[in-house]
């Protein structure tokens, strides 16, 4: 795995991580050409995961991702309430307190955001891109979290690869949302064009909501530069499956 983290905490173990070119490559005969739809995405992702969990069957969830700041919550009623198995939810965050749900977006340079609880069992994993960022996504599933229960201190956060501030430009339509939090964020680079690291962004704006969250970690890999990850602005097809799991 490009990027493979595992956690042991009070409930147990959680893993998560980013599947980039080398952890697909396995698949490419089945799909020729990359998905188009979330439909197709979904079966590409089951067989992804039936390589990486060979001896264990872990339900997966994915998402139809429309930039936006929709989160779902992953119960023992999801499924059997729609009554099928191929159901994808419109959104960009999935959470759940029960085990052995695999919980996956997909990433081509924004932002996967990783959240936990060490205390009692809680996953969640985001897609956020510039749009997600500026509507609190992230934000927005920390609060979700307190609401259910779980303390600030309780929960831990791990922001994976994206394309860095230094290699993703935007013109002054979408730095004006993100100039307030100061250069080290949006940095100027004349003609009206910036430099803006949305990773960073959302470290700063949950440091500043959530000052007593039990810990913030970024990874700093850039996609766009790695030959290990998929990057849209390298005018890449594919996607990179970022995906958290309570396993045991």
């Amino acid at each position: 795995m490009e990027y493979n983290r595992e956690i042991s905490v009070s409930y147990g173990k959680i893993k998560f991580g980013t599947a980039g070119k080398q952890s697909l490559v396995g698949i490419k005969e089945f799909y020729p050409t990359y998905p188009k739809n979330a439909e197709t995405w979904k079966t590409y992702t089951e067989d992804w995961a039936k390589k990486e969990w060979k001896h264990k069957s872990p339900k997966i969830v994915t998402l139809n991702q429309i930039h936006g700041d929709l989160i779902h919550q992953v119960s023992k009623n999801t499924f059997a309430e729609d009554g099928k198995s191929n159901f994808i939810w419109e959104g960009d965050g999935l959470y759940t307190e029960l085990q052995n749900q695999l919980l996956v977006v997909r990433t081509a340079d924004c932002v996967p955001v990783f959240l936990y609880s060490n205390k009692q069992p809680f996953v969640a994993m985001i897609h956020s891109g510039w749009k997600g960022t500026n509507l609190g996504i992230t934000e927005r599933m920390i609060e979700r979290a307190i609401e259910i229960g779980y303390t600030q201190g309780d929960l831990y956060m791990e922001i994976g690869p994206y394309i860095q501030g230094s290699d993703y430009e935007v013109g002054i339509d979408v730095a004006n949302f993100f100039s307030e939090l100061g250069e080290e964020v949006c940095c100027p680079k004349g003609n009206e064009k910036f430099l803006l690291d949305v990773g960073l962004a959302i470290e700063k704006r949950v440091k500043e909501k959530f000052p007593s969250l039990g810990g913030i970690k970024n990874s700093h890999k850039n996609v766009y530069k790695s030959p290990l990850y998929f990057s849209h602005r390298a005018k890449e097809e594919g996607r990179n499956l970022n995906f958290i799991l309570w396993e045991s």
